[in-house]
């Protein structure tokens, strides 16, 4: 026998059940899509790299967008290759640059990798190997499908110098000098494969300073301006022959206030904060949503027929416009809270078997919850 939820919501789950749900409709953002969509319209196959910041307070969607900007990329952009990872991984940091690089790679499976090195010809790895000789052996050896080669690349595990014999090469992979160039490599052949563009969305920049101290910081904003000039550092390779990077930044209104600061103190005295926000290209700021968005918000997610997949032309549960005018109010349009808010009345409806959502009825399910239920 169906359930409630079924039968008269026509639902087989709670849709703001996931308070990070990535794959669900993204509501309102129209301008900063443009700027995103512009930035990598512009940016894709440029000889310069591109900085950029997703910028916003805690529950405004910068994990969001940057998952969407991905998945848009994905389904576009066959000459753009996009990556997501955070800015620093859960362990401690001991080598910010060496780690970073080998993190981009260890999120390419071997199967994706050899597609993308075996369109490269003989000639290109042989050049390749003429002027960057190891990291070329290495990627030649990952596209005939040598896993320790490619567990070398990563960083998976240490190499004795047994298996680094077996490798035919000498130097270990243990510095951010050398993990430039194997990512300088990497970008010379995703040009030979047709890839114009290694995309990266990176998430949580503000936790370098609480993961990070003093110098370190410092240091790891450095390694970042370096990355943005690695093309140019070189001069072994034609900057047409090499794939750019855009990188998007997520980061807190915090995060980007503390880089500011440090901008202003080093501005005096030198450093590489300066450097680095001299290189930035755009900041788009994610701002609370509108009324109408959050209705598009609460809409979007309610339109999905859980049952058939299908989108219907009206919300699949009955609410008033008062109930959104509301949660609006009460949320000043953050669109974690409104998700939260949202999924607490939805259950309560669902276990009470109410068939219209209204103001009163959120107010006391918001009650029993602790929850304010003023507005200002």
């Amino acid at each position: 026998m169906k359930s409630f939820m079924e039968k008269e919501y026509k639902l087989k789950e709670d849709p703001f059940s996931e308070k990070s749900n990535v794959r669900a409709p993204m509501a309102g953002r129209t301008k900063q899509k443009k700027m995103w969509q512009q930035i990598i319209r512009q940016r894709t196959g440029q000889r310069a790299n591109s900085f950029n910041f997703i910028s916003g307070d805690y529950g405004l969607g910068k994990s969001f967008t940057l998952y969407k900007i991905v998945e848009e990329v994905k389904k576009s952009h066959s000459n753009i290759l996009p990556i997501s990872m955070k800015l620093l991984p859960e362990d401690t940091v001991r080598k910010f640059g060496l780690e970073f690089v080998q993190r981009i790679f260890g999120k390419l499976q071997l199967k994706e990798i050899k597609g993308i090195l075996s369109q490269s010809k003989v000639r290109d790895y042989n050049h390749l190997k003429s002027v960057l000789h190891e990291p070329g052996a290495i990627f030649e050896k990952i596209k005939n499908g040598d896993e320790l080669a490619f567990f070398f690349l990563r960083g998976d595990r240490v190499f004795d110098n047994k298996e680094m014999k077996k490798l035919g090469i000498v130097r270990k992979l243990d510095s951010t000098e050398k993990a430039k160039e194997y990512l300088l490599a990497f970008l010379y052949l995703l040009k030979k494969a047709k890839i114009d563009t290694l995309l990266l969305a990176i998430d949580e920049v503000e936790y370098i300073f609480s993961q990070m101290r003093g110098s370190k910081i410092s240091l790891a904003f450095n390694t970042l301006r370096g990355f943005y000039d690695l093309q140019q550092c070189q001069e072994a390779f034609d900057l047409s022959t090499i794939a750019n990077m855009i990188l998007f930044f997520g980061i807190s209104d915090e995060g980007l206030r503390k880089i500011g600061d440090l901008n202003k103190r080093e501005r005096a005295q030198g450093g590489p904060i300066t450097p680095f926000m001299d290189r930035k290209d755009n900041i788009i700021n994610l701002g609370p949503l509108s009324k109408e968005e959050t209705r598009e918000l609460i809409v979007l997610r309610l339109r999905q027929n859980r049952t058939t997949g299908e989108l219907e032309r009206k919300p699949l549960i009955p609410f008033t416009e008062e109930f959104v005018t509301y949660v609006f109010e009460l949320t000043m349009g953050k669109p974690r809270a409104i998700v939260d808010r949202c999924d607490w009345v939805l259950l309560d409806g669902l276990e009470q078997e109410i068939p219209l959502i209204t103001v009163d009825f959120a107010k006391k399910v918001l009650e029993s919850r602790g929850v304010p239920t003023e507005t200002k």
